[in-house]
């Protein structure tokens, strides 16, 4: 408790309690002792996507394909339910430790509701992982998290395949400039795959859509969602499961929980 309970631990407690759902970390109740705030969420057995990938030096594009299609259908139902993630990244993404396994969304420190808290007009995030609009975001200006959110599902997928991320390089390791060296790639949506990976052409196609640096030409969810590579092996069901889900009779409440 004290200085490091801030405006990010409220909208965390306040809009990830909301988010009741198969791939995504329950929240489970918050409460204060003397020196610390505890939240108790869902535990995850298998660890989280970014120690899976490495551990395996990428995955190949089916099992990359499983993973993805839950991610878009939890970001799907984050969104539905007002909330921009702002953080979606590998190292958020939990598993539940099934022999084929689930992911759990988690983390909701940098999510905003766009009913109840002001539009995203800060650059918060991790960098390999921001889009172009969060990058060039100014004092007074805002962006539609959303739309963000869905650039770093895009991250994700590739870094899933490659086990590396797309706009950084081997040679920028030692160098000091290299977060910037990143950043300039960000902007100039600057990335390829190794000549190693043989990559579908209609994988290529839907990377090439989701990583567009305006975001007004990005795809939408909706559409990733009638997309050929995303629907490939799609269990029945899944689209559909985010119209079953049942929102939290609390609803949204504001009180003081810190």
């Amino acid at each position: 408790r004290g200085e490091k309970i801030t405006k990010y631990v409220e909208r965390e407690i306040l809009n990830h309690r909301q988010l009741v759902h198969p791939h995504i970390v329950r929240f489970k109740e918050v409460f204060v002792c003397q020196n610390f705030l505890c939240i108790v969420m869902e535990y995850a057995a298998g660890g989280d996507m970014f120690d899976y990938v490495v551990r395996r030096g990428g995955l190949r594009e089916s099992e990359a394909r499983w993973f993805f299609q839950q991610l878009i259908i939890a970001t799907e139902f984050i969104h539905r339910m007002g909330v921009a993630n702002r953080d979606i990244k590998l190292e958020n993404t939990l598993l539940d430790g099934s022999p084929k396994p689930l992911i759990k969304l988690c983390d909701f420190g940098y999510s905003k509701h766009e009913k109840f808290q002001s539009a995203p007009g800060s650059r918060v995030g991790t960098p390999a992982y921001l889009a172009p609009e969060v990058i060039l975001t100014t004092t007074g200006n805002t962006y539609n998290g959303k739309v963000s959110d869905i650039w770093s599902c895009g991250v994700m997928l590739y870094v899933m395949l490659v086990g590396s991320y797309p706009f950084e390089r081997a040679e920028d390791k030692k160098d000091p400039q290299r977060l910037q060296r990143m950043i300039q790639r960000i902007l100039r949506v600057e990335y390829s795959f190794p000549e190693r990976l043989h990559i579908s052409a209609e994988l290529q196609d839907l990377l090439d859509k989701i990583l567009v640096a305006d975001p007004e030409k990005r795809i939408t969810i909706p559409e990733i969602l009638e997309h050929p590579w995303y629907n490939k092996d799609l269990p029945p069901g899944v689209k559909e499961m985010n119209d079953t889900m049942v929102i939290p009779s609390s609803g949204y409440q504001t009180e003081d929980c810190l």
